[in-house]
């Protein structure tokens, strides 16, 4: 089986005995279990956004802001009673 160094293949033999498998049919059932995790699943999807993020954000003229500071205003201005409500409540009225 290649791909496995001798100490790994006979590790996958002992492990494929155990179960009644060949060493062949037991990495097969590995791989499709490992395809079919969704946390597998969601590493791939992940890999695909960050794909198709990279060419959207690629493809933006970002020489079109410059330094227009319409493209991103100020937040609003908070005053020192704002500030007082957010340590009170947790938010500013």
């Amino acid at each position: 089986m290649s791909g496995f160094d001798p100490e790994q293949y006979a590790r996958v033999e002992r492990a494929a005995q155990v179960v009644g498998k060949t060493p062949q049919v037991f990495v097969r059932d590995a791989a499709l279990a490992a395809a079919d995790d969704p946390f597998i699943k969601a590493l791939v999807d992940a890999g695909d956004r960050v794909g198709n993020l990279a060419e959207v954000f690629g493809t933006q003229d970002t020489r079109a802001a410059g330094d227009d500071r319409t493209a991103w205003p100020d937040p609003a201005q908070m005053s020192s009673r704002d500030l007082h409500e957010i340590e009170q409540h947790g938010h500013a009225a």
